[in-house]
């Protein structure tokens, strides 16, 4: 399917008939969500006191549980940022520890690479973390069968990687990047890594052929996130997820709702999440898509905000200045 015709189907979709009354639903009722900006020139920082204190404030409870961290590992290419770096992982990794989880796994099923030396296993991470870290390929391995609660696709179900279905709290870890189809990709797309290989397919075929906003807001109703921390430091721009460039931004975006961590994300890239398809149905069910109903603290979004570089078919989802 050509871009610019996928672009329009997704506009359809984008009513409420096709989405079986989605968009025509009524919005969570608006509370003031919190989202914590906070400042990382670059990768060589100390990152897991801040971090730690972020999520304490934000009252998540990490004690005695067991903790999934999911970056985004889509593909192999040391000189473009496509990947959420180590140094981050690692960051987050060990302030959960600090916060007293009982375990913590880093996992992913990478979109492309099917050797996971080339993701979760490759020792530029594994040689940074704690040992007490895990580290998991969700591609392989045993899978649970979850009723599928969005109901866009047409899946009854999802096959969801084991350590996925059995954590106590899953965080998104995904890079600050544009995407070739779904615009940007962030949070929420990033829940396409919890779903094996096996089953999928590589790039996640299964989940293309079915939709990719479908899919992204199926995932979104069907996967509890605990918490979105958006990796900025370096993000990509352009032909993102993969063929894009580097965009120094130097922030790390967290909250405890992954779209209000999409939606600010999106604003310092440039665009209004509002006309963002994905992002926009997203919010008839999770909070934080209005920029009122968000609680901003840390830094000024001033400081980071930019405009990311995208191809010309997502020119139009461009706003701002928004803070």
């Amino acid at each position: 399917m050509k871009r610019r015709d996928f672009l329009k189907g997704a506009a359809v979709l984008a009513n409420a008939a096709a989405f079986g009354g989605l968009a025509a639903g009524r919005e969570p009722t608006p509370s003031r969500t919190p989202v914590t900006l906070l400042p990382a020139a670059n990768y060589g920082l100390d990152m897991e006191k801040g971090i730690a204190a972020v999520l304490a404030a934000d009252g998540l409870v990490l004690k005695g549980k067991k903790v999934l961290l999911k970056p985004n590992f889509v593909e192999a290419h040391p000189d473009r940022p496509i990947n959420t770096h180590p140094s981050v992982i690692a960051g987050v990794a060990h302030a959960c520890l600090r916060l007293g989880a009982a375990e913590v796994i880093v996992g992913e099923a990478s979109g492309h690479r099917r050797d996971p030396w080339f993701s979760v296993l490759n020792p530029s991470l594994r040689s940074i973390l704690d040992k007490r870290v895990k580290c998991l390929d969700l591609n392989h391995g045993d899978a649970v069968m979850t009723v599928n609660r969005g109901g866009l696709t047409g899946l009854p179900h999802f096959y969801l990687a084991k350590p996925v279905a059995e954590a106590d709290v899953l965080i998104s870890l995904p890079k600050m990047k544009t995407h070739h189809y779904a615009g940007v990709t962030l949070c929420l797309k990033n829940l396409f890594g919890v779903l094996p290989g096996i089953y999928y397919g590589w790039p996640k075929n299964v989940l293309h052929f079915n939709g990719i906003e479908r899919s992204i807001l199926d995932l979104a109703r069907t996967v509890k996130v605990h918490y979105g921390i958006v990796e900025g430091v370096i993000g990509m721009e352009g032909d993102g997820p993969i063929m894009g460039t580097a965009k120094p931004v130097g922030v790390l975006v967290l909250s405890p709702s992954p779209l209000a961590a999409d939606a600010t994300s999106a604003r310092i890239m440039g665009f209004d999440p509002r006309k963002i398809p994905y992002l926009f149905l997203a919010g008839r069910f999770l909070s934080g898509l209005r920029q009122e109903d968000i609680m901003l603290r840390g830094e000024s979004p001033r400081r980071f905000a930019t405009q990311f570089d995208c191809l010309d078919d997502f020119k139009g989802m461009r706003g701002g200045p928004f803070f």
